[in-house]
């Protein structure tokens, strides 16, 4: 009965495992024929099949156990290092992706004079609709706070050299926002770079709010309160449903990428 079980947990693991892939690498090649620069996804793509992988190694050695079935002992060894390797993998994933799902949900509900809008890579020459949900955010911090301002960031140009920036401040000007109240940060092409630029503008003994994609946001404070803002307050925007479990897998290279270097910051 128990071999039964793990061998239907197994078989149900390497499915979802398997239709994660897939999904993944739709989204990212979807996205490379979309993007400027598409260097940085490709490698994310490559990566992100990696952990997948892993991730359906160690499903099917749970339906199977084929990893420490070698019939000899070098075999034997061999399979429990792979085995143990994949799991630590696996588990690692899991770690990472837990915090970023559970990180996504905060929200403080706090007043600040300066809002900081992370931007992210234009499609076609137009905003991708996280980008759109993040804009709709940083509208409602203009309704609550009418002294507050936007720190728009975001600074990789599109093949017609429109920033991430000149696209976001177009979009809030046509919802009639005041333009006084809108700031251009639109020389940096990653995370980091956003939030440090960002420092032109407010001092980091100020009160900041964050606005961005929920699935970024954890890192996103991280590298805020790195760069030297002593207070960072979260206002996530919504993301898509497709591309979530991509953006998500995303955010776990860069933890994993803190530890090793493998992949750009962005």
């Amino acid at each position: 009965m128990k071999n039964k079980r793990r061998k239907i947990t197994g078989a149900i693991l390497t499915v979802l495992s398997v239709l994660l892939t897939g999904q993944i690498s739709f989204v990212m090649v979807r996205k490379i024929h979309k993007v400027n620069n598409p260097k940085i996804y490709k490698k994310n793509l490559f990566a992100d099949q990696m952990l997948c992988f892993t991730l359906i190694l160690s499903a099917l050695d749970i339906m199977t156990g084929f990893l420490g079935k070698g019939k000899n002992l070098i075999l034997k060894i061999i399979g429990w290092i792979t085995r143990i390797t994949v799991f630590l993998s696996s588990a690692i994933v899991l770690f990472f992706g837990g915090k970023i799902l559970i990180g996504s949900l905060i929200k403080h509900k706090k007043h600040a004079e300066y809002a900081i809008v992370l931007g992210m890579a234009l499609e076609d020459s137009r905003p991708a609709k996280d980008l759109l949900y993040r804009m709709e955010t940083a509208l409602r911090f203009l309704r609550e706070n009418p002294e507050g301002k936007l720190i728009l960031a975001g600074g990789s140009p599109d093949k017609n050299g429109m920033t991430e920036a000149e696209v976001m401040k177009r979009y809030l000007l046509n919802k009639g926002v005041d333009k006084d109240r809108l700031l251009l940060e639109d020389k940096s092409d990653s995370t980091k770079q956003n939030i440090h630029n960002s420092m032109e503008f407010v001092s980091p003994d100020s009160p900041i709010i964050l606005i961005t994609s929920n699935y970024h946001m954890n890192r996103a404070v991280k590298i805020a309160k790195k760069a030297g803002f002593h207070t960072v307050y979260r206002l996530p925007a919504r993301s898509e449903f497709l591309p979530f479990a991509s953006n998500v897998f995303w955010e776990i290279l860069h933890n994993i990428n803190e530890y090793t270097g493998i992949v750009k910051d962005y």
